[in-house]
């Protein structure tokens, strides 16, 4: 979908997603609910989550990690011991001393894929964009596609304010992962800062709806109702996660910041407004009538 031309409605806009800092998902990175060991790492590990109950995940965690460890520091050269201690790591949340262990593998193993996606997300995730940019490029294997790589070179986009070149990723990550919450969420932020904050509600209410980050991607509707003059919806919205006073409150500096007349909600609130984006099951509102919101807000703009 091309995105709206600037105005100096949008560019204000775009001022106030940056001040009142959207959110996007690190891509690839958030996942549904709370992993098991199983999925951080490989088969093999089964030797190592025998060594504690399995009704306590952090010590099973724990002994995985030391496990891997071992494992590493006797095997430093091979790929296995050194994803599976890496992913335990940033388990359990030491995701530098996991960087510096992906890191020493790509020296031996640098042109395999699985390894340069972990890398490279990782790296991301700890704000080493341009390492990222380049790691995750060549992570992005299309005879092997993996939608957490293409939704985090999305990101590595939008961090970079690329908003407009970060759209296509994120269209190929939910084609891969269709409705995926953080993946809806990221794409909608992107086109909001790109100017259209009409068809990022309804991806945010559709990742909503969804699950996944639930309070987050409320946040950023908030913001993107906002966007549209539709203050009383964003306070409303916001005050979900938060006091009404205060929900009240930042909705008041966005109006500031935004400038347009107040727009009452449409007469359908559950309808949405949705792109014919690939992967985006349920598209089935159309607000763009005469008279109706979409119609006013665009008026307002001009």
């Amino acid at each position: 979908m091309a995105l709206t031309i600037a105005t100096p409605k949008l560019i204000r806009a775009s001022t106030a997603l940056s001040v009142l800092s959207l959110s996007i998902i690190a891509g690839g990175c958030a996942q549904m609910g709370t992993p098991s060991l199983a999925s951080l790492t490989s088969d093999s590990s089964a030797n190592a989550s025998q060594a504690t109950p399995a009704a306590d995940p952090q010590n099973s965690l724990a002994a995985a990690t030391a496990y891997w460890g071992k494992e590493f520091a006797k095997k430093p050269t091979e790929l296995e011991p050194a994803m599976a201690y890496a992913k335990n790591l940033k388990a359990m949340g030491r995701k530098k001393q996991a960087l510096a262990v992906l890191q020493q593998a790509a020296v031996y193993h640098g042109d395999k894929p699985e390894l340069a996606g972990e890398y490279g997300r990782l790296a991301l995730g700890l704000g080493q964009v341009k390492i990222a940019e380049k790691v995750l490029a060549q992570a992005d294997n299309p005879a092997k596609p993996d939608w957490r790589v293409i939704s985090a070179r999305g990101t590595v986009m939008a961090k970079q304010g690329r908003y407009k070149d970060a759209i296509p990723f994120y269209q190929r990550a939910l084609a891969h992962a269709p409705e995926h919450p953080s993946i809806l969420n990221n794409l909608a932020m992107a086109h909001a800062m790109g100017g259209d904050p009409a068809t990022a509600e309804g991806m945010l209410r559709q990742a909503v709806a969804n699950g996944g980050d639930s309070k987050r991607v409320r946040q950023n509707l908030a913001l993107v109702l906002g966007l549209q003059g539709r203050y009383d919806e964003s306070a409303k919205v916001g005050s979900k996660d938060m006091s009404l006073q205060s929900a009240a409150s930042d909705t008041a500096q966005l109006r500031k910041l935004v400038k347009l007349d107040p727009v009452r909600a449409p007469v359908n609130a559950g309808a949405t407004q949705l792109a014919a984006v690939p992967g985006l099951k349920g598209t089935n509102a159309d607000t763009s009538s005469a008279g109706g919101w979409g119609t006013k807000v665009a008026a307002a703009r001009k």
